[in-house]
């Protein structure tokens, strides 16, 4: 530290002496006070340096700093809390560094002597690293050792806004997308004693356009949902602006949730790496009375046969199977389904937990009140990581499983779970209304539907994948994502025409609308 010295000079005073040359006279005797180094100009007084009046350490520096939290070696996942305590009763800056990346600069608080800031760990890869807090200008630092481990999805609860119908100006949800995110899943939530008929959303993209709920952007244009949660998949077409940063999520319902509670949760996917391949794990659910059960199905020849029939369609969109996982439902109501409200209970009947996995119910009948389908989806697309809910899962019968086709029942299952991760059909039955995917083509007129693709809204000989189709899939948040080199090289066999797909199958596709 430079000091500051304040010199001061002292007034001369001249007298008479009583002789003119005589050492003892007052004026030059070297033990006159103004001179005499213990007098004005001593060190020990105004210029000292101990004083506060010339001390350019104002605040006085902190003396001690302490990383708080999080504590060394953790691992750590979603939001971290930093805390940082600092001794000193003025303010200073307090830098926090993520390996060498600064992630935060401000000014501990005087009044709790602590820095506490919130960090997204999102925005980074998986991995160890170190975890800095400093007070540059002091030279202080601490650090601890942490890991980061999200894996590629990061879930937010967005919170919860009372609905207005239809207000001039709803209230948004803010989320903010870092640079890795490829996908976004928003779901809207309401109590199921609420007086809804219907569950939508809208979101508005970092531009201010409709990724949700829009003409202009939103290609495919998501349905409401009569069972939450509902669920949208950003973006659902490779030509649809991708961005990322501030998105603002409108939660919607019809009229009579009217003052009622709607809340929002999102799944974000990230990569870190060009989106090539997945995985998709899936939980089978054998209903009491249908031929598979949880036991029997790991060494069923039929259920076998399904399984690698599947995964051959969907190797067609770098999709391969994951864990496959069998499970029993106690005997009940639900061996055939007829309304609605049976399907979205029996999907409801899966344990309440966030596992990545698509269910799968099998049944023997479907016999909904305008069609008798051989599947059903919950919804276009379905919701993720909530088993449990009343839209988590496909249902698809068991009669082809049964009877050994195994190209039919992979059809069939293919089909149904491409809704699910978000796939609508080529086109609907009279030609009204078609996809609006480049790269597939009409497939019905009002004369009638032909073969074409995996989503004809009828079940036929083809099982083709277009390349824009699996974009859409490997999107969906319950697609693990991998590099193309881990998925098993596709068979040559393809499982066609040729092995009890004999088509069209009448009444092939439900609905998940009541």
């Amino acid at each position: 530290m430079r000091r500051v010295v304040l010199l001061l000079l002292g007034t001369l005073i001249l007298g008479c002496p009583q002789t003119d040359d005589d050492d003892t006279a007052v004026d030059d005797d070297d033990t006159t006070v103004d001179d005499d180094d213990t007098g004005d100009d001593d060190d020990s007084g105004d210029d000292d340096d101990t004083t506060g009046d010339d001390d350019d350490s104002t605040p006085a520096p902190t003396t001690t700093l302490e990383l708080l939290s999080p504590s060394d070696s953790a691992t750590l996942d979603g939001f971290v809390t930093v805390t940082v305590a600092v001794d000193g009763d003025g303010p200073g800056i307090l830098e926090v560094h993520l390996d060498s990346e600064l992630v935060h600069q401000g000014f501990a608080s005087v009044a709790t002597g602590q820095l506490v800031k919130e960090l997204d760990t999102g925005a980074w890869p998986d991995g160890t690293y170190t975890l800095t807090a400093s007070a540059p200008a002091w030279g202080l630092q601490d650090s601890v050792t942490i890991t980061l481990a999200n894996g590629d999805l990061l879930e937010y609860d967005l919170g919860t806004v009372t609905y207005e119908w239809l207000p001039a100006n709803p209230t948004p949800l803010p989320l903010t997308l870092f640079d890795s995110a490829v996908s976004l899943q928003p779901m809207t939530w309401a109590a199921d004693s609420a007086p809804y008929q219907a569950l939508a959303g809208f979101a508005l993209n970092p531009d201010g356009d409709w990724a949700v709920g829009g003409a202009t952007t939103s290609i495919y244009l998501t349905g409401a949902a009569g069972a939450a949660p509902w669920a949208a998949n950003i973006p659902n077409h490779p030509n649809v602006p991708w961005l990322t940063g501030s998105y603002n999520l409108y939660p919607w319902a019809d009229e009579g949730m009217d003052g009622e509670d709607l809340s929002v949760t999102a799944v974000v996917k990230r990569s870190f790496e060009p989106v090539e391949a997945g995985l998709l794990h899936l939980d089978f659910y054998f209903v009491s009375g249908v031929a598979e059960t949880a036991a029997s199905a790991p060494g069923s020849s039929n259920m076998q046969g399904f399984l690698d029939a599947l995964e051959s369609v969907y190797l067609q969109a770098n999709l391969g199977l994951g864990d496959v996982r069998y499970f029993d439902l106690p005997a009940g109501s639900f061996l055939n389904i007829d309304d609605y409200d049976e399907l979205t209970e029996l999907f409801a009947q899966a344990p309440s937990t966030n596992d990545r996995v698509l269910n799968v119910f099998v049944v023997e009948d479907l016999d909904m009140p305008s069609s008798n389908p051989l599947g059903v989806a919950s919804h276009i697309p379905g919701p993720s990581l909530v088993n449990g809910s009343r839209q988590s899962g496909v249902a698809i019968v068991d009669q082809y499983i049964q009877s050994g086709e195994s190209g039919t029942a992979a059809a069939l299952a293919a089909h149904e779970i491409g809704h699910y991760l978000g796939l609508t059909h080529s086109s609907e039955i009279g030609g009204n209304t078609h996809d609006q995917l480049d790269d597939t083509v009409t497939s019905c007129n009002s004369g009638g539907c032909w073969e074409t693709n995996l989503m004809d809204p009828y079940l036929y000989g083809s099982t083709d994948i277009s390349p824009d189709q699996g974009w859409v899939m490997l999107r969906h948040p319950l697609v693990e994502l991998v590099p193309a080199s881990a998925l098993p090289a596709r068979s040559a066999r393809w499982f066609d025409g040729a092995d009890g797909l004999d088509g069209p199958v009448i009444g092939f596709c439900g609905t998940g609308a009541p």
